[in-house]
């Protein structure tokens, strides 16, 4: 049984899309967005962030993941964690049986009008979220990551592949 879907990618791959839809499929699982939780402590703007809350916030993440496997929940649903958070996951979650879905987008205009779009995010900054997404697309897969290309594809198709990998992941 898988302990955690960790949902990475750059800013306009769709992971609170998928993340949403992905929850509603898997019922009575916790969907947790890494942002909800540096949002305690961020003022409005996020100016005030810094290393130091970026670190506590992980630990916290941490904290907060472990409780709820320990009190018997499966499936947990991460997004929102910067790359370099995805990378170190198989250090921090050495214990635990958990899956990465890298959500890739192949082509640079589509992310960017993504980006530009209506979000809830706010987040507009179409050279950091192509860089990113570059940056995925070509390192090396993580342990128990898998990628997938989510350009111009329906969610649901994607939440569907995710639950696939889930199911042989279990086995």
């Amino acid at each position: 049984m898988t302990d955690f879907i960790f949902i990475a990618g750059s800013p306009g791959s769709g992971k609170t899309t998928i993340s949403n839809l992905l929850k509603t499929k898997l019922k009575n699982t916790p969907l947790i967005d890494f942002g909800w939780i540096r949002e305690f402590h961020l003022d409005k703007e996020w100016k005030n962030a810094n290393k130091k809350e970026e670190q506590m916030s992980f630990e916290n993440l941490f904290f907060i993941l472990t409780n709820y496997v320990k009190h018997g929940y499966k499936n947990i649903i991460v997004n929102d964690l910067q790359d370099f958070r995805i990378e170190q996951i198989h250090k921090k979650f050495l214990k635990y049986n958990y899956v990465i879905i890298s959500l890739i987008i192949k082509d640079d205009e589509e992310l960017k009008n993504r980006v530009l779009g209506e979000r809830d995010s706010g987040f507009k900054d179409v050279k950091t979220a192509v860089s990113w997404n570059n940056k995925i697309i070509k390192r090396k897969n993580l342990k128990n990551e898998f990628k997938i290309d989510n350009t111009h594809r329906i969610p649901e198709k994607t939440v569907n592949t995710i639950l696939e990998l889930i199911e042989k992941n279990k086995k």
